[in-house]
């Protein structure tokens, strides 16, 4: 789940995250590592060390780069440089998402940290644990970013997560106090490897970026090789309803978001398509409910964790296909006493186990692997 809401939109943060953009590509030493998904980072040579771009990292930035020099046995970055210098490997991690946990996870970091917002939406074992016993602190989030307790961690690297309204003014301070900080923007790309594929940026903060590149390439065959099978299933396609009215609001993705692509790779017919963007929008309640009633399946009911809470939302929803035919499925196994979900947190980085899960919901039959990584049946 993601820690920090909101939108930046604020000029002194475009000025901030843009500065790294007066040293061009062109004055390094070539392509370090080129996403082959991805697009919102790259990595470039310079020296021995590297550069960390992030592009257009958060909602509605245009034409914004951001770039961290990571340095490798003390060199310094080119002339010129204003972007974020950082050495690697970074020892001292402060995580404002619960995702970047899940991806120094992925990569054996998880050492590393030493900072988190909002502990009680986190799922992973090893920070819960890290936190009780004291060696992780809460530095919290939104407007209650606790910046003394930030300093006082003595930080190598605040990574960033660049949705909030108040995060000009958190930029402002941890440059005030010399914490380097960087914005992180998986949560913006519109493909389930795409979003994986940060794991890269990652593993180059530590200097460990092949471990990365490997660890990356088993998550791309494991999905594409399951991606195939469902491709060839030649039975019909079931048609998929997402999400719950939220305070009589009821939102659902465009075409291109990430979890329409899932959904399609799993061999499933998202019914709400028609809609060729990844931004999502409120539809009426009348469509809503027209959609569900059409649906062999409905997924992602945000809080609901029985058919009883469901149908307590509106007791119409109980003449619902999917509710009597119980195929409803939420996306809230292993969940925190606040909300938190394993989904949000590690489900970016691991898309080939949420296809699995699909695929097993969609097509029970296909894969060997029963047992569901992320959802629950609702009963």
């Amino acid at each position: 789940m993601r820690l920090v809401k909101g939108v930046l939109l604020l000029l002194t943060a475009i000025l901030f995250c843009s500065c790294g953009d007066r040293t061009k590509s062109s004055t390094y030493d070539g392509v370090a590592y080129a996403p082959r998904y991805a697009s919102g980072f790259e990595i470039f040579k310079s020296g021995e060390s590297s550069v960390v771009r992030s592009k257009n990292p958060w909602q509605g930035a245009e034409n914004i780069t951001m770039d961290m020099f990571v340095s490798k046995n003390g060199e310094l970055p080119p002339e010129g440089f204003e972007g974020v210098v950082v050495n690697t490997p970074c020892r001292r991690v402060i995580c404002l998402s619960s995702s970047y946990v899940a991806y120094l996870d992925e990569i054996g970091m998880l050492s590393s940290i030493v900072g988190v917002s909002g502990i009680d939406f986190i799922s992973n074992e090893f920070v819960k644990e890290a936190y009780s016993s004291g060696y992780i602190k809460d530095v919290g989030y939104d407007n209650t970013f606790n910046y003394e307790l930030i300093s006082s961690l003595k930080p190598d690297l605040v990574l960033m997560y660049g949705v909030s309204s108040g995060v000009s003014d958190m930029t402002d301070k941890l440059r005030e106090m010399n914490v380097p900080s960087f914005f992180i923007g998986d949560y913006l790309e519109k493909s389930p490897l795409a979003k994986a594929e940060w794991l890269v940026a990652f593993g180059e903060l530590f200097g460990i970026r092949e471990v990365a590149v490997d660890r990356f390439n088993e998550i791309v065959n494991n999905y594409n090789r399951m991606k195939n099978i469902a491709s060839n299933y030649d039975g019909p396609m079931p048609t998929v309803m997402l999400n719950a009215p939220y305070r009589d609001v009821w939102f659902v993705p465009g075409d291109g978001s990430y979890m329409v692509k899932l959904i399609t790779d799993a061999g499933g017919d998202y019914i709400c398509k028609g809609v060729d963007n990844a931004i999502s929008r409120p539809i009426s309640g009348e469509s809503a409910f027209l959609f569900s009633s059409r649906a062999d399946f409905w997924l992602n009911l945000g809080n609901v964790n029985s058919l009883k809470e469901l149908v307590a939302l509106n007791p119409k929803f109980s003449d619902i296909k999917s509710v009597g035919n119980r195929a409803v499925y939420n996306n809230t196994k292993n969940s925190t006493s606040m909300g938190g979900s394993l989904f949000w947190e590690s489900g970016a980085v691991h898309p080939d186990l949420v296809l699995e899960d699909l695929i097993n919901i969609f097509h029970p039959n296909l894969l060997d692997s029963k047992e569901l990584n992320y959802y629950i049946q609702l009963q």
